[in-house]
């Protein structure tokens, strides 16, 4: 039997973009591990700016007029439209200094910091967007969303703590992962992972890491006409510094 353009459109919806985000974030986690920060920024980023999108596709809704770039809060206001995603304030700081240092500034233009257990926020902001990230909770008519279900979307709405009923989607990459003894991305996704993992864990214990990096721009921002011969320097930039 011929699979329908819906089937199709959500099909596109899972694997280019919850899927492809599943490996983003894994890929954050690795990064975190290694102490490569601003890497784990960008690929947390990723993570959630692709599960995001993925949302809104399920939920149809029409690409604005202003390209969505590595942007998550864009595609937020749009999906609230249509369903109620409720986000604790800690993701939605953590999405906010995403956007401004993972997205904005990501050549070093400004200095960077990390002085929180950054990874555990992620997994929460994860862990409260991707259930989204599922067809099963929709209603469709043809290929028209016309809402959520009810009883699927009662078990997940509320961000009280995690469980199997309100964590884990049928066919997802991570739950793939886990699955996968022998993956050798599993590693990297269960460790301390409160969320995503196999372990019935109530707390874990993450080192805190603190580390910084000034801006070449910070130290010498004589050099910022210069630079901006050869490499493209945002206006903002250059006035900031200049102005500063």
């Amino acid at each position: 039997m011929p699979h329908s353009t819906m089937q199709k459109v959500n099909s596109f919806a899972l694997r280019a973009f919850r899927d492809t985000a599943d490996k983003d974030y894994i890929h954050a986690r690795m990064a975190y591990r290694a102490d490569l920060f601003p890497q784990f920024h960008w690929s947390a980023l990723h993570s959630l700016e692709k599960y995001a999108k993925c949302i809104a596709i399920l939920t149809r809704i029409p690409k604005p007029k202003d390209a969505i770039k590595h942007e998550v809060e864009k595609s937020l206001k749009l999906i609230y439209e249509k369903v109620d995603i409720e986000l604790s304030e800690q993701t939605k700081r953590f999405i906010k200094r995403l956007e401004e240092f993972g997205a904005r500034f990501r050549y070093l233009e400004v200095s960077w910091f990390i002085k929180d257990c950054e990874i555990a926020m992620l997994d929460r902001a994860v862990w409260e967007l991707r259930r989204y990230c599922d067809v099963g909770l929709y209603v469709y008519s043809e290929n028209e969303f016309v809402s959520v279900s009810q009883d699927k979307y009662d078990q997940i709405k509320h961000i009280d703590k995690p469980s199997k009923l309100n964590t884990l989607i049928p066919g997802g990459f991570l739950e793939k992962t886990l699955e996968k003894r022998n993956s050798r991305a599993r590693p990297d996704l269960v460790w301390c992972n409160l969320y995503y993992s196999s372990s019935s864990r109530k707390k874990v214990s993450i080192k805190t890491s603190v580390m910084a990096e000034n801006s070449p721009f910070f130290l010498h921002p004589e050099i910022i006409d210069e630079v901006s011969r050869y490499t493209f320097v945002s206006k903002e930039i250059r006035n900031a510094y200049k102005n500063g």
